[in-house]
């Protein structure tokens, strides 16, 4: 079995059509925290591998939404800690190769995505990497670009519970008070359906080769 853990319900609608016996898709929310207990809890039994995949952001310039990235090394902000993938699995994804730096929180402006260094950036990868590691299981990170390095994000610790779902009536209010936040939310809208298709493929694709 293999198990790829999204963060929020979107990425998990993107790609439940490759859901079946052999590959299971699981939401564990958002944050190194929330990552870390459900790979604990999937780890705990046999798996053929664990996946990361999802959404990042971009802090290569030359990526643009849709892009894929799939890491040759995934690097913890908080720890510094490094995690590099199966050789295997890697060979057989998609996207782009370098450092996959997974941030204590959200990376909202350019100057905040400026300081990390890496090729682009989530939240999760790392937590899931760890587990991994320690239970002896390969692992995958497999992301596609909503974000570019250029673009600013809303701030999601306003809008979202910790399961990725937007809280309407803290948006409301958050966006009464900073209008100037509002074209970047409706950008995020076509970002993540372009971005949900790319990863749908290139998970498929993945799997395909290791077949």
């Amino acid at each position: 079995m293999i198990a790829v853990v999204c963060a929020v319900p979107a990425e998990r609608r993107a790609l439940e059509a490759l859901a079946g016996p052999e590959l299971e898709i699981h939401v564990a929310g958002i944050g190194a925290d929330a990552a870390e207990r459900a790979a604990a809890s999937l780890t705990a039994r046999p798996l053929r591998a664990l996946v990361s995949a999802g959404f990042c952001g971009a802090l290569s310039p030359d990526l643009r939404v849709g892009d894929l990235v799939a890491p040759d090394r995934v690097r913890d902000e908080a720890s510094g800690e490094s995690f590099e993938p199966d050789p295997e699995m890697l060979a057989a994804a998609p996207g782009a190769r370098g450092t996959l730096v997974s941030a204590r929180r959200i990376a909202r402006t350019p100057d905040e995505r400026a300081r990390l260094q890496g090729v682009a950036v989530d939240l999760e990868s790392a937590a899931l990497a760890r587990v991994a590691r320690d239970a002896g299981v390969p692992f995958l990170a497999l992301r596609a670009v909503t974000d570019e390095a250029r673009h600013r994000l809303p701030d999601f610790d306003r809008l979202m519970d910790a399961a990725g779902r937007l809280t309407p009536g803290a948006g409301l209010l958050h966006f009464l008070r900073h209008p100037r936040e509002v074209p970047a939310l409706v950008r995020l809208g076509p970002a993540a359906r372009v971005a949900g298709r790319a990863l749908r493929a290139g998970l498929e694709q993945t799997l395909g080769r290791l077949r």
